[in-house]
């Protein structure tokens, strides 16, 4: 017996020689026995920082190694660290997250192609129950011509996983509105779950053409909504850099913790949570209790009596207490008890005789009426000053209340057209003047920023042209402002061209006043005060007609700063059969693009054909290379046009539309230089009416 117990021993001892790795790596990975609570007398502080079980700092305080704390107490407060040396801001048992500082990564440059430093940073979780939250965190990228790079590992599938984002920004003043982070100076990208291992970095192989204004670029991964954007964060240098700004004590980041799924919550009145597949878990207290349901009596029954009286306002929308009754606390919940002549769920007062019921009724029902018309009133109140109410006030900008335009609109009982945002109402003021109101279809149907909204409406206001509808003023008691607007009376170009049985008589004379009329107007647009405004949605439809067919180019809601437009994060809402190809392409909105849309309307001016017609087929397209083939458009025009004014001039009006069509053409030529300015095309359309008037010939020499 004792030589074959001395056999198997020698075997095992042959075994574990020739098999070194495997047990090196069972060294590696074997955790202690998990122990089922911190020992008496572990520390729950360390600093300012509270360490809650199963967390612990030191032997035997927490449920394994992998939850141990490192208190260095050489600081200050102290600090508590954990894993490969990341300093601990907070633990929440709750929700089983733990916010940690980290470092960023940064690259500058001393030169287009010369990199003067660069640095990378990986965030390793690898073997621990610690992964970063996906729904947490976000990744940054912060500089002028950047690719940051964020690549990961999945703990479950040892998957792989590589993002990024990308900046540019041609000038530091390019940069300033983008406090979105859209990609002008600062790029945000989320992460997917379940990594446990990422690294910050960059792409060296790209040259950086904003070296010399913005030498230095930034990425870290950190809590949403932690990071604002700033300019300066974009032209430090050395110790002024915003990398060194940040240091490695600055960023947090959130990490998500569970624990195995063979475990046990320890405290009664717990529940297990199961996470990451069903693979991990975590502990919570049951509903009625708080503390911490991973050690032996950690979850105490809340006694919502007591938070009921200390705070009525926070506390009494989470536990319902009604009017004449008192809480009583239980176990794990609370009991409300009726005061003496009230009964039901609700404590409602039991009276002796029916007879007081009555007035009762009455004075409960006109108090509920006063505390709705308070209520609307204080909405109203609250819409106003939220849609810059005190700053249309100060602008002298016509302000109507929301009963006014009501009585105005005959309670919206005349419709009289509908867009992408919402619907048109014809109505008349006191002063017998007659308005078009435009309301919201969609309550929250707005612009993502307040304040842009109130900018937008300043804009429509302050701009003045006879051939542009005016705005009159606006409601802001609503949550989407109402705009007032001049009553156009001939309804849209759209309309007098194309509907109606019996199509509306045009000659070319009142075609050419309508195109120059518009023109006009959109070239006031593009050189307002210094400001250049675009339209964004120049169409027929968009073109209203007034007395003597006077044009008057309408719907401003799409209209925008062109300094805005020029980026590649404004979304056009116009009509696909007007929008500019270039735009198409690349996302920035320009006055040429507006330039395109007009080229189109010419188009329909001269063939009273839509811009898409027949069989779904494209008048841009189809005139263009009529052109090409056949050196004019003459066989889609408006046969109308040129028997109007009788067969006398028909010659010179085929000469005329010839140049009309010609100008179309230029307006829509794909590279967008070589389009002419709405100034321009003005000129060429005033002269093309005094030849079409005039004996001489249309033709330019």
């Amino acid at each position: 017996m004792k030589y074959q117990i001395a056999k198997a021993l020698l075997q095992l001892l042959w075994l574990l020689l020739l098999s070194p790795r495997l047990v090196l790596s069972r060294v590696l990975v074997q955790e202690p026995m998990p122990v089922a609570g911190p020992r008496p007398g572990c520390p729950s502080m360390c600093g300012d920082i509270n360490i809650p079980y199963p967390f612990g700092i030191g032997d035997g305080c927490s449920k394994n190694k992998g939850f141990a704390i490192s208190c260095n107490n050489s600081y200050n407060p102290a600090r508590a660290f954990i894993g490969r040396g990341f300093e601990v801001k907070d633990i929440t048992l709750a929700t089983g997250e733990m916010r940690v500082f980290t470092g960023v990564a940064h690259i500058c440059y001393n030169s287009s192609n010369t990199i003067s430093s660069i640095d990378s940073w990986k965030y390793d979780f690898t073997g621990s129950s610690f992964l970063i939250s996906s729904a947490r965190n976000e990744f940054t990228g912060v500089g002028c011509n950047t690719v940051a790079l964020l690549t990961g590992e999945d703990m479950e599938d040892d998957g792989r996983y590589l993002s990024g984002c990308i900046t540019t920004c041609a000038s530091l003043g390019d940069a300033a509105d983008d406090v979105n982070c859209t990609g002008n100076g600062c790029c945000q990208t989320a992460t997917p779950e379940g990594l446990d291992t990422v690294t910050v970095g960059w792409n060296t192989l790209a040259t950086n053409t904003a070296w010399n204004y913005s030498s230095c670029s930034t990425a870290f991964l950190a809590e949403k909504g932690w990071y604002n954007f700033s300019l300066n964060h974009l032209d430090g240098t050395g110790e002024t850099s915003f990398h060194k700004q940040l240091g490695i004590r600055t960023v947090p980041l959130v990490l998500d913790w569970a624990m195995k799924k063979d475990g046990a919550c320890l405290s009664a009145n717990s529940t297990r949570v199961h996470v990451r597949n069903g693979l991990w878990y975590r502990c919570k207290c049951s509903d009625g209790y708080a503390g911490n349901p991973y050690v032996v009596g950690g979850c105490e029954n809340i006694d919502e009596c007591k938070l009921l009286k200390s705070d009525p306002e926070t506390y009494g929308k989470q536990y319902h207490l009604p009017s004449g009754s008192k809480c009583v606390d239980t176990d794990g919940s609370y009991e409300v008890k009726c005061n003496f002549g009230r009964i039901g769920s609700e404590c409602r007062l039991v009276f002796s005789a029916t007879v007081a019921a009555v007035p009762a009724t009455l004075v409960a029902s006109l108090l509920l009426v006063l505390l709705r018309k308070e209520h609307k009133r204080r909405m109203r109140s609250g819409f106003f000053d939220k849609n810059g109410g005190q700053i249309m006030k100060s602008m002298n900008m016509n302000t109507f209340t929301e009963l006014e335009l009501e009585n105005i609109t005959n309670h919206y009982d005349t419709p009289i057209g509908k867009g992408a945002f919402g619907k048109v109402y014809r109505g008349t003021t006191h002063e017998n003047l007659r308005v078009a109101v435009k309301r919201s279809i969609v309550e929250g149907m707005k612009p993502s920023h307040d304040h842009d909204l109130v900018n937008e409406i300043a804009i429509q206001f302050q701009v003045s042209h006879a051939n542009l509808v005016r705005l009159i003023g606006c409601c802001l008691e609503t949550d989407v402002p109402m705009l007032v607007f001049e009553y156009v009376s001939n309804g849209s170009l759209y309309n007098v061209l194309h509907c109606g049985s019996t199509p509306r008589a045009l000659p070319l004379s009142a075609r050419l006043d309508i195109a120059i009329g518009s023109a006009k107007a959109l070239a006031y647009m593009h050189s307002h005060g210094g400001r250049s405004l675009v339209h964004g949605d120049v169409k027929t439809g968009n073109i209203l007609l007034g007395d003597n067919l006077t044009p008057k180019v309408s719907d401003f809601g799409s209209s925008k700063l062109e300094s805005i437009a020029r980026h590649a994060n404004w979304c056009v809402m116009g009509d696909m059969s007007y929008i500019d190809p270039v735009y198409i392409k690349t996302g920035r909105f320009t006055q040429k693009s507006d330039v395109y849309s007009f080229g189109v309307v010419l188009l329909e001016l001269i063939t009273r054909k839509t811009a898409r017609y027949g069989n779904n087929n494209s008048l841009p397209v189809d005139f263009v290379k009529s052109c090409k083939e056949d050196g004019n458009g003459r066989m889609m025009y408006d046969r109308d046009i040129i028997s109007s004014d009788g067969d006398a001039h028909s010659p010179r009006y085929v000469e005329c539309l010839d140049q009309i069509g010609m100008l179309a053409v230029r307006c829509l030529r794909e590279d967008k230089d070589e389009r002419p300015s709405m100034a321009e095309v003005v000129e060429e359309l005033i002269q093309l009416k005094f030849r079409a008037r005039s004996a001489t010939s249309c033709k330019t020499n």
